[in-house]
């Protein structure tokens, strides 16, 4: 297609052809055609504008911008804001155009033109700008002006910004949010110097500017004006200087400034706005005191802890750098629970002498979910002291979470041997979770006096208590108790046979010994036991083992003789290759499909030369498996 044809397909009265030709000038990026694509935004057809419009912002240019220009006045808004849109991504190819807009007569292409030159990214703009700013007559353009300059981000506007102070508080308005938007020394400073001469409603502005930009300079400004102002502007100001500061920088101030900080930062706990308490938290959390803790936990107890999880988590962490007061001791005894749950939290982080005797004396008083709460923190604070709290509780407790963060308290923290008669007790708990938790604490302790607590067990005629003292024996060192632990593959028990299996299959690495009394699980009844054995037979590095596996691979069950595949793949037994091959006639296609897998393992001559001949197989997922060993054995190489 011609350029004359594109034209002619613009020309055309047919919406199809009109979007024709604006995709295919837009295509050739051709220039010429920019004037009937402006005339095409005029459309009926929202599809003939669309595609005016897309080839308008790619082809760009000069022209387009010219051409553009005269639809600002069109009698449609929505044209003029259309032709707006487009400016505002292209306007930056002519500048000088726009420019010379802001000369109109007409109010309203001014105000445009100061939009459209924000959105060009360029310095020649900002010159332009500042005229607008200070000797426009209408506040709506040195408005739309000073907006902007701030798009502009340009420091070199920051002196024409200043001088704008002096007109009226709309104009302030767009002048403040433009110079937070510079962020540089001298922008700083303009705001700086027009704290005291400014309305109330531009001095709010200037204060949360300020906070936002982040200078330190503006601090001594800031504690000045403090003083003199309404609450609403001193709540706005102390969350000013926290943002600038930061919480741990308040230290720094003098003490009587830090008094009046703290004064400051408990009313401004009251603001109406969330940030605005938050960042009054914040800096109470290094000011503050018992007063400040009060009313955080007032706050507190107004929150939902599904709705609210980061307030709440700001609070709490206000309520530890506080550190303990009386009111985290009265709060814990509250009948709201949000307040008494955050009194919990906030004392289990500050931990200390103090904040460990009322917790322990809460608990009593408590419903069981703060029960298990304090019992949670006391784990994480508490040290000895608590010892004797823990061990009443696991004489007169019976919740299940309680019982087991004391468990743990005695067991992992303390790791009391002292303990391990009320610790060995709860064996015999009718929850398993409490169960489980009671013999980890015992293993965690650990040493022969804790093995010879076991040592009964295994004789017990409950299976549960000979399956616990068999995995002792593997927690404590199977090594040591082998004797044992060979006794125990007879069990009647098939998950106590298993679970010696496993035990001891952390021994035979280093002993081969029990290599001979384990293979006697190759005939077990039961496949988990079978299974178990292949898993030892596979983490042996002895080559005894291999002979076994393949006596295994004529195992009833298809699991194991998988998992015994398996095992000799990663032996890399390349000797085996026969055996396992021998397998394929009578194998599933799973099974088949782990021969394969591991002849890729194994990755010999014989094992390549079977994959060739399995890719001759007729299903396509044999095909595709063996495709990926063969792969795998030519990036190792043939061994």
């Amino acid at each position: 297609m011609t350029k004359q044809d594109v034209l002619e397909l613009l020309k055309s009265p047919e919406p199809e052809k009109q979007r024709e030709g604006a995709f295919a000038a837009r295509d050739m990026d051709m220039l010429e055609a920019a004037p009937l694509l402006v005339e095409l935004l005029k459309s009926r057809s929202l599809g003939v504008q669309e595609a005016a419009d897309m080839a308008l912002r790619k082809i760009g240019s000069q022209e387009s911008v010219q051409a553009l220009i005269p639809l600002l006045s069109d009698d449609s808004a929505q044209i003029r804001n259309l032709s707006m849109d487009i400016l505002r991504h292209i306007g930056h190819q002519d500048i000088d155009s726009l420019v010379d807009l802001l000369s109109s007569e007409d109010v309203d292409i001014r105000i445009f033109a100061s939009d459209i030159l924000g959105s060009t990214s360029s310095y020649i703009a900002v010159s332009p700008l500042c005229n607008a700013l200070l000797n426009d007559p209408e506040v709506n353009v040195r408005y739309q002006a000073a907006v902007s300059i701030g798009e502009l981000g340009r420091a070199e506007a920051s002196p024409c910004l200043n001088k704008a102070f002096q007109d009226e508080e709309w104009v302030q308005y767009a002048v403040v949010e433009a110079l937070s938007k510079l962020r540089d020394e001298s922008s700083t400073q303009a705001l700086i110097k027009a704290l005291p001469e400014s309305s109330e409603l531009v001095t709010s502005m200037i204060v949360d500017a300020l906070g936002e930009m982040g200078n330190v300079k503006a601090v001594p400004m800031l504690l000045k004006k403090i003083e003199l102002s309404t609450t609403a502007l001193r709540n706005k100001i102390v969350k000013a200087i926290i943002k600038i500061l930061g919480g741990k920088a308040l230290v720094f101030l003098s003490e009587k400034e830090r008094e009046k900080l703290n004064d400051y930062l408990l009313v401004a706990l009251d603001d109406d706005e969330e940030e605005t308490q938050d960042v009054a938290m914040s800096g109470l959390g290094h000011v503050g005191g018992d007063r400040a803790s009060a009313k955080i936990l007032n706050i507190v107890a107004g929150l939902d802890p599904d709705m609210d999880p980061e307030r709440l988590a700001r609070a709490e962490s206000a309520l530890v750098s506080i550190g303990y007061t009386e009111s985290l001791s009265k709060g814990i005894m509250s009948d709201n629970e949000s307040k008494a749950l955050g009194a919990v939290r906030a004392l289990g982080k500050i931990g200390g002498p103090d904040s460990i005797r009322v917790l322990t004396g809460a608990f009593s008083h408590k419903d069981r979910d703060l029960q298990r709460e304090i019992t949670k923190e006391l784990y994480n604070s508490a040290g000895p002291e608590a010892r004797d709290f823990f061990l009443n509780i696991l004489r007169t407790h019976n919740d299940g979470d309680v019982l087991k963060n004391s468990l743990r308290f005695i067991g992992y923290k303390l790791r009391d041997d002292e303990c391990l008669k009320e610790l060995m007790s709860f064996l015999d708990h009718p929850w398993d979770d409490v169960k489980e938790v009671a013999l980890d604490s015992v293993l965690t302790i650990g040493g022969d006096r804790v093995a010879k607590e076991f040592e009964p067990m295994i004789e017990s005629s409950d299976p549960t208590q000979r399956l616990m003292a068999v995995y002792a024996f593997g927690r404590l060192g199977a090594g040591k108790n082998i004797s044992l632990l060979k006794k125990a593959l007879t069990d009647e028990s098939a998950e106590v046979r298993k679970m010696t299996l496993e035990a001891m299959a952390t021994v035979c690495p280093d002993d081969r010994e029990v290599i001979p009394s384990a293979i006697r699980a190759i005939n077990d009844k039961e496949r988990e036991v079978r299974l178990a054995l292949v898993e030892l037979l596979g983490k042996c590095p002895h080559e005894e083992t291999i002979a076994y596996l393949l006596e295994i691979l004529e195992d009833e069950d298809e699991w194991v003789r998988i998992r015994a595949i398996e095992a000799l793949g990663e032996k890399k037994a390349g000797d085996v290759v026969p055996d396992i091959i021998s397998l394929w006639e009578n194998s599933s296609k799973l099974q088949k499909i782990k021969i394969i897998e591991t002849l890729g393992y194994i990755g010999n001559q014989s094992s390549f030369r079977a994959l060739l001949d399995i890719l001759d197989d007729f299903d396509p997922d044999i095909q595709d498996a063996a495709e990926k060993s063969l792969d795998r054995i030519q990036d190792q190489g043939v061994e």
